[in-house]
């Protein structure tokens, strides 16, 4: 661990973009009978309706025609910060993407909105804020409920990264081991991505980080650059603040 004290900091902005749940929810439930945007169930199917709420929350991926597509491409990975949360009713909270079979089409043969915890809103036909298996045929089932990385365990927490190019101080100098770690872990930007994971790609050169940087408030949890190093502004993760002193971890350091 090294404690550093902080003289002068240079930072640009990199910031994790927030999914806005209760705006999606919001949508779904205001149009589980029709709107503007789904005015009746023929022109706005349960896949649309479905995608129209997503974008109210700022989901940016567009419109998808079909369940089995907006399904192919969660478990393609094509949608950056949405996870598979499970398969149970219980765990369906606000803006949730919720894949179903109807029990009469098979597979994603239907999809809703999260709008509770356990329940939907959906369109073809018109569901307003109930459990998703009252949505279904006789032997039907969720197959998959989809969420937003940042916010699966608590949606009202918005997860900010912070990443700081810091000129600092160094008050005691001893290297961590790498071994608990992923192999890579012994360059320092990959030892601070397997702390934190919302690190980005491409962070080679002191350039890649600075342009990375979006704040000058180092805290716990955050990823630090040390502009020390002209050339590759080492990385470290931060642990703790307090005082006016930074305390962090680091790897491949000697």
């Amino acid at each position: 661990m090294k404690s550093i004290l902080i003289a002068s900091l240079s930072v640009l902005t990199y910031q994790v973009v927030a999914f806005d749940h209760n705006a999606a929810a919001e949508w779904a439930e205001s149009c589980a009978y029709g709107c503007a945007e789904c005015p009746d169930d023929e022109s706005c199917t349960c896949t649309y309706f479905t995608t129209h709420a997503l974008e109210h929350g700022s989901w940016g991926y567009g419109l998808e025609g079909t369940c089995a597509n907006l399904w192919s491409n969660f478990k393609a990975d094509k949608y950056s910060g949405w996870s598979h949360v499970s398969n149970n009713e219980a765990d369906v909270q606000e803006g949730f993407a919720v894949i179903m079979n109807n029990g009469n089409g098979g597979d994603a043969s239907h999809c809703c909105v999260g709008t509770g915890k356990g329940k939907v809103s959906c369109h073809n036909p018109g569901h307003k804020d109930v459990p998703p298996s009252t949505t279904w045929y006789s032997g039907g089932y969720i197959n998959a409920i989809w969420g937003f990385t940042s916010d699966i365990n608590a949606k009202e927490k918005e997860k900010e990264m912070e990443i700081v190019t810091n000129n600092s101080t160094i008050l005691t100098d001893t290297a961590i081991s790498c071994s608990p770690f992923q192999s890579d872990a012994c360059n320092c930007v990959s030892y601070a991505r397997d702390r934190q994971n919302d690190l980005p790609g491409g962070l080679v050169t002191c350039d890649d980080k600075k342009h990375a940087s979006n704040s000058n408030t180092a805290k716990a949890g955050c990823v630090m650059f040390r502009t020390g190093d002209p050339e590759y502004c080492h990385a470290t993760y931060v642990t703790k603040v307090s005082g006016g002193n930074v305390y962090y971890d680091q790897a491949n350091v000697s």
